[in-house]
């Protein structure tokens, strides 16, 4: 089987596109529109290097990428039009795609690791099924219902954690009395819950530094200022220090409720914060115009009680897998 390299500009990229669409009704991803497709999977620059290969035939696609800051090599899908599986191309591109991979990050390594998981800064937009209107911003992982997912498994990939997808129709979302009650009890402690406001609350660096998520770092510390047009962030406040965050309350054109993560301090945990600001959060979004809220959470997550509670179910399982050589 020989395979190319995909440039920007190659014309193979829409029979790129064909084999996506054509795996569409065995995939969760969104459909995507050529250029969207082509945009998605290609273009390195100073954050990551792309690569896309597709063999000669038009039988057998497989994109990946290299994150330059964290050194980590992310594989982001492998199709093999369905009448030519089981002869080996899928394992022969994404062997061809890793090793292109290991060439480019390698600085003196001892091991390369390959990896499938939501750090991907690679996006794909996927549909819960039978709801094409909801929709997700990234897949976390390998859809474990899927034959992709006994793919990988074969091809050595292992699973290192389990991630839960969940859905709720905000329609039917309720505020229970015993969070209001909960509140005006950590209200008479000194806390209260506020929209964030860099101005006068203290201590939101520090807590987004110890909660080691980087990601939650550059979303809620580069979010614009509410006077400045960003969206609410909520926190619990006692003497200006910050306690905990979530928000920050945002639309997506979908009518998706954004969520990028709730965390409380450590030395305030266990007094009911965290769930009293998921529900604010999920009220306020519903008061905004969501119809819909999606996050995905670790199969051994605390977290997964709170969202649980408040009426989210689970929609889908994911793998994160990688591979090491």
């Amino acid at each position: 089987m020989e395979i190319v390299r995909l440039e920007e500009t190659a014309p193979k990229w829409h029979r790129a596109w064909e084999l996506y669409t054509e795996a569409a009704d065995e995939m969760l991803y969104a459909a995507m529109t050529p250029e969207t497709f082509r945009n998605r999977l290609s273009g390195s620059g100073d954050d990551i290097f792309t690569v896309s290969l597709l063999d000669r035939e038009g039988t057998a696609f497989a994109s990946g990428c290299l994150e330059k800051k964290s050194g980590k090599r992310f594989v982001t899908m492998v199709i093999v039009q369905k009448r030519m599986r089981r002869q080996g191309r899928g394992r022969e591109i994404l062997s061809a795609l890793e090793h292109i991979l290991e060439a480019e990050g390698a600085h003196g390594e001892e091991k390369t690791v390959f990896e499938l998981s939501f750090f991907n800064p690679v996006a794909l937009i996927w549909e819960l099924p039978g709801k094409k209107k909801v929709t997700h911003p990234n897949a976390p992982g390998v859809d474990v219902g899927s034959g992709a997912y006994l793919f990988f498994k074969n091809c050595g990939y292992r699973e290192f954690a389990l991630q839960n997808s969940y859905y709720l129709d905000l329609g039917s979302f309720v505020y229970p009395d015993v969070f209001r009650k909960k509140q005006k009890r950590l209200e008479e402690e000194g806390i209260t819950f506020q929209v964030y406001d860099r101005r006068i609350h203290r201590g939101m660096e520090k807590l987004l530094q110890e909660s080691g998520n980087p990601l939650w770092e550059k979303e809620i510390l580069e979010e614009p200022g509410v006077e400045e047009g960003g969206g609410p962030v909520l926190v619990p406040v006692r003497d200006g220090r910050v306690l905990g965050f979530t928000g920050p309350l945002r639309i997506e054109k979908s009518g998706r409720g954004y969520f990028a993560g709730i965390a409380v301090a450590e030395d305030v945990r266990g007094k009911g914060l965290g769930k009293i600001l998921f529900y604010e959060l999920c009220k306020g979004l519903r008061e905004k115009g969501a119809a819909y809220m999606t996050l995905f959470t670790g199969e051994n997550n605390p977290a997964r009680n709170i969202y649980e509670e408040a009426g989210f179910r689970i929609v889908r399982s994911w793998s994160d897998m990688r591979r090491t050589t």
